[in-house]
């Protein structure tokens, strides 16, 4: 903030300049005491100028807001995100800001992995003046390992990337085991982590408690992976800020908050996170807001609450001085409630202006010219090859290892021959240089034919018992410009085109909701026997979840770290 700004809200504050917006009459929930009191909200350009009951900065053209009989509380702030699935991280801020949510901070792994440094400092900036306030984390490493990852994200790119103003932390980091050995390649990029706190999303998935020391000495600083109150307690014992999820994939929430019955001051340090919620889920069940809703439910309470969604990021990321607040010099987002227990507000300020009224959004969302970030043939499947069935035919062998789904994301790996109800599995490079085969169980034993560009990896993920069904998705899909596509014999059966990046499209929430829907409908239909597929795919490629990956190296022992089908070059022709 200049001091030009600075200026302008001390002359609000002491009454002698007009304030733009004055919020009156309501009760204010003050998350720096644990106080409710009568208090007016005076607002000049996008900051909070003054906090109490005067009214001397009401000018002729002050905007009024009457909050009588009204709650007020801080905006909302979704610690850890990924706000890419399906919509846009636009078209996810105009679905959650009517739910209070006006700070997001978020991965930018696909704007990476797509299109570089370029592409995430194209989308940054054109997000910097959102209503919902957008801040970035910058990964130091790709989600499966590929011989040119050192390339994509080199150190000095990643550099780049996190002295952008909008980049506050190094992460996710899901590569906990390299960081425990204290692997000096990757501790060189957790030391990238941008000023004063220096902040790492650590991934901890699996990681047992005598590991977090060492863990926590490499730098991890936050992490959003305990699945039981127990794991809560080990992280933040070890001064580890934790993140309690809630998601599509993992409703863990109810059971995490048993962690305060063990030590009841560690509310003062805990954040709520929907990670990465898939749009069906957001839909039914709301956002930033559900989170507080259910702490709600669990008898936390409400000032906690409140704070572990506001205060408590706000603080941990080193930007309390800007956000987490109703007081002077923040910015003025705050929620107006109907009552504590109802954390959906009635009315959003969001930058100093109205942004949402009884659910409806009334600011502008500005959508990134996505044109300029995916400028590449590669991530536009611009790409002049076609798929072939030979493509998908497995290399002769007696036995082989054979990913087997044993839930939504987790596998195990089985070695031996096929078996009925296995399916073809291969990933492809976008461009048709390489292919990756495999065998996949688990997952929908009567599906001729799949392909998607739904992957952690980016490259293409084909799956079928007939590799004829499953050239012509791929083959499909390519014309499609990216998305998902069954196909049943020799017709495509669904699709669902995502042109952008083939992760994105211009949609609203409740279009991509009917689409998840749509799609788990047609796998179960199919033999899927889990909640949700969407990941199912995303993950099957993401090489730090146990036990066995697929990769573009080949078939990956993530135990181990080792190759057990190696990955080949793809025939040359069209």
């Amino acid at each position: 903030m200049t001091i030009a700004e600075r200026r302008r809200l001390t002359a609000v504050a002491r009454g002698a300049a007009p304030a733009d917006l004055y919020v009156r009459g309501g009760t204010l929930l003050n998350v720096y005491t644990g106080e409710l009191y009568p208090a007016n909200v005076a607002i000049r350009g996008e900051r909070i100028a003054y906090v109490g009951l005067r009214e001397d900065m009401v000018g002729p053209r002050t905007r009024l807001l009457d909050a009588a009989g009204r709650v007020l509380v801080p905006g909302y702030l979704e610690p850890h995100a990924h706000p890419d699935h399906v919509l846009t991280p636009s078209g996810l801020a105009r679905f959650v800001l009517p739910l209070g949510t006006t700070s997001v901070f978020a991965d930018s792994l696909q704007l990476w992995e797509l299109g570089g440094l370029r592409a995430f400092r194209v989308v940054a900036d054109a997000l910097a003046r959102s209503p919902v306030k957008f801040y970035w984390m910058i990964r130091p490493h790709g989600q499966s390992r590929t011989r040119d990852e050192t390339r994509r994200f080199s150190l000095r790119d990643v550099a780049r990337g996190l002295a952008h103003p909008c980049a506050v932390a190094v992460g996710e980091v899901t590569r906990w085991p390299e960081a425990w050995r204290g692997d000096r390649r990757l501790l060189e990029r957790l030391a990238l982590a941008p000023g004063r706190p220096r902040r790492v999303e650590g991934h901890t998935a699996g990681a047992s408690a005598d590991k977090v020391p060492a863990i926590a000495a490499a730098g991890f600083t936050s992490d959003h992976e305990p699945i039981t109150a127990q794991e809560v307690l080990d992280r933040a014992r070890q001064g580890i800020a934790v993140m309690l999820r809630e998601s599509s994939l993992r409703p863990d929430l109810r059971g995490l908050l048993d962690a305060l019955k063990e030590a009841p001051a560690l509310a003062s340090r805990l954040m709520l996170t929907c990670d990465g919620s898939m749009p069906a889920f957001i839909r039914v069940h709301g956002f930033v807001d559900h989170l507080i809703r259910t702490a709600l439910a669990r008898g936390v309470a409400p000032v906690d609450a409140y704070r572990m969604a506001t205060l408590n990021p706000a603080t941990y990321y080193g930007l309390d001085t800007d956000l987490g607040g109703i007081a002077p010099g923040r910015y003025a987002d705050l929620c107006v409630l109907d009552d504590l227990a109802e954390p959906r507000p009635r009315t959003v300020v969001a930058r100093g202006r109205l942004a949402a009224t009884d659910g409806r959004l009334v600011a502008r969302v500005p959508e990134p010219a996505w044109s300029r970030v995916f400028t590449s043939p590669a991530a536009r499947l611009t790409v002049g090859w076609r798929a072939r069935p030979a493509d998908f035919v497995l290399p002769p062998r007696e036995r082989y290892p054979v990913i087997r789904l044993v839930s939504a994301v987790i596998s195990r790996l089985e070695e031996r021959p096929p078996a009925p109800g296995d399916l073809h599995a291969a990933l492809v490079d976008r461009g048709g240089r390489w292919v990756a085969p495999a065998v996949v169980a688990g997952f929908a034993d009567r599906l001729d034919g799949l392909a998607t560009t739904v992957t952690t990896d980016f490259s293409i993920l084909a799956l079928g018992r007939r590799p004829e069904a499953m050239a012509r998705a791929v083959n499909r899909l390519i014309a499609l410009r990216g998305g998902l596509v069954l196909v049943d014999g020799d017709e495509v059966a669904w699709e669902l085109a995502l042109p952008i990046g083939g992760i994105m499209t211009r949609a609203t929430m409740d279009d991509a909701a009917r689409w998840e829907e749509a799609l788990r409908a047609a796998l179960v239909a199919r033999g899927y026997p889990y909640h949700d597929p969407f990941f199912s795919l995303f993950f099957l490629a993401a090489d730090f979840l146990p036990a066995v990956r697929l990769s573009p190296r080949g078939v990956w022992d993530v135990r181990r770290a080792r190759v057990l089908l190696p990955s080949r070059q793809r025939a040359p022709g069209r």
